[in-house]
């Protein structure tokens, strides 16, 4: 009796959480992780998806704290064939204009001093797949 209560809790518990997935209307193009101090290893923040409904427009870090702020970024990978003619960059400034650096797989990029932190990203595909080309 105790196990087939069990069984039934197991499978409700299962169904429910699978009730509350939100399925993507557009392509996963990559990831990415920042970090608080430099080298991506230390006060590891968390990763960020990049879905096609996120290309070509400048997005600002968000959910890290202010001080430190973002000191390094590793993109993680890139999805293909969704992000084929895609670049990931990364910038100093909030508005994606100023200290722009082109990110590849697998590769820490530290922010160059004097910067404080990276402040923005943008996954431009205005010549790729992503773009709907």
């Amino acid at each position: 009796m105790q196990f087939t209560t069990f069984i039934a809790a197991a499978a409700a518990v299962a169904f429910g959480a699978n009730a509350n997935v939100i399925p993507r209307d557009d392509a996963r193009l990559g990831q990415f992780r920042v970090f608080g101090a430099d080298g991506c290893s230390d006060l590891n923040y968390g990763f960020y998806t990049v879905d096609q409904s996120d290309a070509n427009t400048c997005h600002e870090f968000t959910g890290v704290p202010a001080s430190p702020g973002v000191k390094s970024v590793v993109l993680e990978g890139m999805y293909y064939p969704a992000a084929n003619g895609c670049n990931f960059y990364i910038y100093t400034n909030n508005i994606c204009t100023s200290g722009r650096r082109s990110l590849s797989v697998s590769s820490c990029n530290d922010v160059p001093p004097p910067n404080a932190n990276w402040a923005s990203w943008k996954m431009d595909c205005s010549s790729g797949s992503a773009n709907g080309n």
